[in-house]
């Protein structure tokens, strides 16, 4: 019991003398402040009123001061990142040409398909293509069960393949910067949402493609043109091949553009996927796959289609890498990795999260959407039908919350294309192309398109994300909020850190040491029989003048027995 007893004092006496250090503590700061009011708050020669009216002053502006930090707070935190023109352009001849992927609206070649008879596998299949809306609102549960797409094991990719336009076919006349080449080298068949297209300066499946990368194939074409590896992050390699692609553009206008002759061989139309005859033309970047079913421009049949691309940029700086992905909007090329593509872009990360859904749905992948899991199958006609019913918009929701995840490239490229067309030749003149001339007038209204693709200006500027508010510029403005109510600096800091905490800490720590020494002192004086209260007028019994400015009472010692001895005057 005699300990506990005696603790109670001294940690009461402790509590009161930190107390007393701080209120002289707080006097000497109230006198000797940089903070604008608190000196006459602190000053005994002002009267009651007027040192009351520096207080309620000094509260007024404390107040204002946090609401409009707390404005500027609320600012930095919702609006981390502006967009604005970047202040270099960037020229055309270091980023890529657009891809163009070029699709016949027809969908199968009529003399391919003309001995199917009706009911068979290859008709039912010709029926999904040629008659997708209609087939897909028509068909019931019943009725596709009795039919035989139940039994159907066709795969529309195979038949697609075996039956559409070639690109050998489609492509008659290529010129690329100024240069005739070879259509069958520039241009490499893909299937897409459209069916078989064509797609020119575009990379290879080793470089978009997981599964595809560690393939040895030589990608050097026959004109001696490599591949390489670009994305709108990292650019180009340093050291280039001579002839490379996806290559850029050598200037600006059609003769440094590109230039194709198109075939639509009217006489094997035998489905549209739209209401009439002609070509989807895509522009895209290179590094995406291309969705020309619901963007794809048209070039007319019997026309000549000139299409005058703008490019257009995004950026950003490394240091909104700091701001979280939700309030900048916007992910670096190594903040996500994506199952099937190689380098990460928003549509290639919505095609998977859509071919996710539907495996999740039907058990299968449909062919224009990636194969994001290996032993997946894909969706031959025995599946259609639960493809149509996932791909509505009623079902759309589904993989909705995966889409939000989404978020744009922080580096990006776009291509707009504005378009203006005019009529092929129908009198025998001379013309500018000579294969174009060559045709039969009637030929060439019925079956030839010209397009021209090329850049009107040979430099552009980006868009780029920067902090809106970075944090130099958030502390000049809570600074400059502080210093102009209260005059507060980083020594205004200083100042209460000092005078509030470490001075009154000190003080105790110097008091409770000096307490300690006194009682061994004591101790050994009791050793040689010396009695306490002659101790207590001993000459070298210490006391601090800055703890003691008026120093302490005889009766200071017996703190052992009583704490109320301590007499501050």
């Amino acid at each position: 019991m005699e300990p506990s007893l005696s603790a109670r004092p001294q940690r009461h006496g402790s509590s009161l003398f930190l107390w007393k250090s701080f209120a002289r503590s707080l006097r000497q700061f109230l006198n000797q402040t940089s903070l604008h009011g608190l000196k006459f708050v602190g000053d005994s020669g002002l009267s009651s009123w007027e040192r009351s009216f520096f207080l309620g002053s000094f509260v007024t502006a404390l107040i204002i001061t946090v609401h409009l930090i707390s404005n500027i707070y609320v600012k930095w935190d919702s609006t981390p990142v502006i967009i604005g023109i970047s202040p270099q352009a960037t020229s055309i001849l270091k980023v890529p040409f657009p891809a163009i992927t070029i699709c016949n609206m027809n969908q199968v070649q009529r003399s391919l398909v003309a001995n199917y008879r009706e009911g068979s596998n290859e008709s039912a299949l010709l029926k999904v293509l040629c008659e997708s809306g209609s087939w897909e609102s028509s068909q019931t549960e019943e009725e596709f069960s009795a039919s035989n797409f139940a039994t159907n094991k066709l795969k529309i990719s195979e038949f697609l393949s075996n039956h559409s336009q070639s690109c050998e076919r489609m492509l008659l006349f290529c010129r690329f910067s100024a240069v005739e080449r070879n259509c069958s080298q520039l241009f490499q068949q893909i299937l897409t949402d459209e069916g078989l297209c064509c797609v020119f300066n575009f990379q290879p499946p080793e470089y978009l493609y997981k599964p595809f990368s560690n393939n040895n194939r030589n990608l050097t074409n026959a004109d001696g043109f490599e591949s390489v590896m670009w994305d709108p992050e990292s650019g180009y390699p340093a050291q280039l091949p001579p002839k490379y692609y996806p290559a850029p553009a050598s200037g600006t206008g059609i003769t440094l553009g590109f230039t194709a002759v198109l075939n639509g061989e009217m006489g094997e139309y035998y489905c549209s996927s739209t209401n009439g005859p002609g070509f989807k033309v895509y522009f895209h970047n290179p590094i995406e796959v291309p969705k020309v079913k619901e963007a794809g421009l048209i070039s007319a049949i019997g026309y000549e289609t000139n299409y005058r691309i703008e490019m257009v940029r995004a950026e950003a700086v490394p240091a909104i890498r700091s701001i979280s992905r939700d309030g900048r909007q916007c992910l670096f090329r190594n903040e996500k990795e994506l199952i099937f593509y190689r380098i990460y872009t928003r549509l290639n990360c919505e095609n998977e999260c859509l071919a996710a859904f539907l495996y999740e749905t039907c058990s299968c992948i449909p062919f224009d959407h990636p194969l994001i899991y290996s032993n997946a199958s894909i969706c031959s006609m025995v599946d259609m039908s639960c493809v149509r019913r996932a791909q509505r918009a009623s079902n759309r929701p589904g993989w909705a919350k995966c889409r939000q995840k989404c978020l744009p490239s922080c580096f990006d490229i776009n291509y707009l294309a504005s378009g203006f067309s005019f009529p092929l030749a129908s009198n025998d003149f001379q013309l500018a192309n000579p294969l174009v001339e060559s045709f039969n007038k009637s030929y060439l209204s019925e079956n030839i398109a010209v397009i021209n693709v090329y850049y009107r200006e040979s430099v552009y500027y980006g868009n780029t994300k920067n902090a809106y508010v970075g944090l130099t510029e958030f502390l000049s403005n809570v600074g400059g909020v502080m210093g102009l109510f209260m005059g507060f600096s980083v020594i205004s800091l200083a100042e209460i850190l000092y005078f509030l905490i470490l001075k009154p800490l000190v003080e105790l720590f110097v008091w409770k040491r000096s307490s300690h020494v006194d009682s061994e002192s004591s101790l050994k004086h009791n050793a040689f029989g010396i009695e306490q209260s002659q101790s207590a007028d001993n000459p070298s019994f210490f006391h601090s003048k800055e703890l003691y400015p008026k120093g302490v009472s005889p009766g200071a010692y017996e703190r052992g027995k009583s704490m109320k001895g301590f007499n501050y005057q």
